[in-house]
């Protein structure tokens, strides 16, 4: 939360000092801008070799100071606490690109300018490109018109040695070997049904490297997006409304629906309700004619039988188009890429960049095998998918599987020859053209990305490390505090915890108590009544017990003595004293006996038994 963020900074501030902090706000700016400038670096190395052409003469001299200027604002700026600063120059430099680009004048190039060579090109012996007969450059327009679009495509034109002008769309950043080699499916599709008159239009597609070429213009076609253009203008003028982008009217739609079903993040596609999308379907569906191109075929026939012709070659070559799409798993057929001449009702596709099922890897997955909305469904005629579509659709279909053969030879290509698009080590973007998109650049490349990676990360951990250092301290301070407090809490814990165990333990005997109670007021006959006779007789055995067991301990310490004694006189007699006894015994000595007898008399005269003296001296 912000007031936490206010406080680690206050804490931050107390505790680093100014360089330090100085140092890690610079060293976040270079680690952050780091990616940025090195793909700005790369396209100012291209943009600042030396100029060759007017038109880079023009550029470098126009926009050269402002690059240069942006770019060292980026690497060294003044103020690394600033960045707007910093990213002021580079927004000046993106408006002033901008305004340039949005000019009507951006749309328009002249080729003495952009290629003097070129330009200057007379009846040369060059063949014309995507021509089989024999014809030559004779010289190059001037005018270079600049497509609207992503790539910005030039349109050139190459003036025939038959003195005629052939029209080419130059594109860089792409590779048109998919496109030419599609070309040359086409023409084997063609020559296959040439017998039943059906045809694919197609057109010549010249690969200049692998990041650009050429492609001959069709003339006399309207893409499908112009007509739905139209419409929405007349419908705009109608209303009085502005006109929307597609998208716009989409998501106007869309928005709600997911509001309204509680979708808690709307910009993930994933989480969009199935419901949802059809009911958008269904209602742009409805809000939008079916009869834009038929009324258009209609309105640029001459009479029924122009009409009729322009059906039929209508629904012959949507067919055809759409059975080779789905053989060659042909994707991004938005309106753009979609073509049809009104004049003669012929169906022209192009853009063959996104084949072989390559559009079911999008990010918004393509499962349709073709195109066939209501508005090419309605201007089929009468009979719709029924008829004429239908059968074109089977014979095709028929034809392309019995020369199976000759398609897979010819596909086969794509296997052993991978194109620039599909191989991992192709440098893509305006490096890719300008240096040709080669393996070794994009090697070099690659590891530089991966050096400047490693750097980034190795810098932003060692400036978060510096971050992090005073808390880590403060909080190791407090650990060395706290952890002591801890652990004595914790043996008083252990001690109530043992305290609890033995009043729970002495709790759980107090309810087993008091249920032998309530057992023994439920029945008089309770053995709980006959415990005070019980105890009685208890408190007898156990007096008697401990009688007994105290004569038995008296007995066994007197059979103890007696066991002692016993074997004092089992060491006597088998000892050398018996012996020595025996000796004495034997050789009695004779004053010792009259000692003894001495005594025994006295003893008997004191006891007044004189007369068993008497007694025992007349017996001797």
């Amino acid at each position: 939360s912000q007031p936490v963020t206010n406080v680690r900074y206050r804490q931050l501030a107390t505790l680093q000092s100014p360089a330090e902090k100085d140092r890690l706000v610079a060293e976040k700016h270079r680690t952050i801008l780091k990616p940025i400038l090195f793909v700005l670096e790369q396209l100012h190395a291209i943009t600042s070799v030396t100029a060759e052409t007017p038109h880079e003469v023009w550029f470098q001299e126009k926009f050269g100071g402002d690059i240069a200027e942006a770019l060292e604002k980026l690497r060294c700026p003044a103020d690394p606490r600033k960045p707007g600063d910093a990213w002021s120059a580079l927004k000046r430099l993106q408006l002033k690109l901008q305004q340039r680009a949005t000019k009507r004048s951006a749309y328009s190039l002249r080729m003495s300018e952009v290629s003097p060579t070129l330009a200057g090109l007379r009846d040369t012996q060059i063949s014309m490109p995507g021509r089989r007969a024999v014809l030559t450059v004779a010289a190059i327009h001037d005018h270079i018109a600049v497509l609207p679009t992503k790539t910005k495509p030039k349109k050139l034109v190459f003036q025939g040695s038959d003195g005629k002008p052939y029209t080419y769309l130059f594109k860089g950043l792409e590779d048109l070997h998919l496109d030419e080699r599609i070309m040359q499916f086409l023409g084997i599709a063609n020559t296959m049904l040439r017998g039943s008159g059906y045809q694919a239009r197609h057109y010549a597609v010249v690969p200049l490297g692998v990041r650009s070429g050429l492609i001959s213009w069709v003339e006399g076609v309207t893409p499908l997006f112009s007509l739905y253009k139209r419409w929405q203008q007349r419908q705009a003028s109608i209303n009085q409304s502005t006109v929307m982008r597609p998208s716009e009217v989409f998501y106007s739609k869309l928005n709600p629906l997911l509001k309204d079903c509680e979708v808690s993040k709307p910009e993930n596609r994933s989480e969009w309700p199935l419901p949802v999308l059809k009911q958008v379907l269904k209602e742009l569906m409805q809000e939008t004619p079916t009869y834009l191109l038929s009324r258009e075929l209609w309105c640029d026939s001459v009479n029924v039988g122009g009409w009729w012709q322009s059906t039929k070659l209508y629904s012959t070559s949507l067919a055809v188009m759409s059975i080779i799409g789905y053989i060659i798993g042909l994707g991004d057929r938005h309106l753009d890429n979609v073509l049809v001449d009104l004049t003669t009702g012929q169906v022209v596709h192009i853009d063959y960049n996104v084949c072989f099922e390559k559009g079911k890897t999008l990010r918004v997955p393509e499962k349709v095998p073709f195109r066939l909305t209501p508005n090419l469904r309605a201007a089929l005629g009468v009979t719709g998918v029924e008829g004429i579509f239908r059968l074109t659709c089977e014979h095709v279909l028929k034809v392309m599987k019995k020369g199976r053969e000759t398609v897979l030879t010819l596909l086969e290509a794509f296997v052993y020859d991978p194109l620039i698009d599909w191989t991992p080590g192709s440098e893509t973007g305006y490096t890719g053209a300008v240096y040709g998109g080669g393996r070794a650049v994009a090697m070099e490349t690659r590891q530089s990305r991966k050096q400047l990676e490693k750097e980034v990360t190795t810098s932003m951990l060692v400036v978060r490390l510096a971050e992090m250092r005073y808390d880590w301290l403060e909080n190791r301070d407090k650990l060395v505090v706290e952890l002591p407090e801890l652990a004595a809490a914790i043996r008083q814990w252990l001690t109530e915890a043992e305290k609890l165990k033995k009043a729970e333990e002495s709790l759980q005997e107090r309810h087993q108590q008091l249920a032998l109670v309530k057992e023994a007021e439920a029945h008089a006959q309770h053995a709980l009544y006959t415990l005070p006779g019980r105890y009685v007789a208890h408190c007898a055995a156990t007096d008697a017990t401990t009688k007994t067991h105290s004569a038995l301990q008296l007995r066994a310490d007197e059979c103890a003595r007696q066991i002692q004694q016993y074997k004092m006189a089992l060491g006597y007699l088998y000892g050398p004293q018996l012996a020595q006894s025996v000796a004495e015994v034997s050789s009695p000595n004779k004053q010792d006996s009259y000692l003894v007898f001495d005594l025994i008399k006295e003893f008997l005269q004191n006891a007044g038994q004189g007369q068993m003296v008497l007694q025992c001296i007349q017996s001797e």
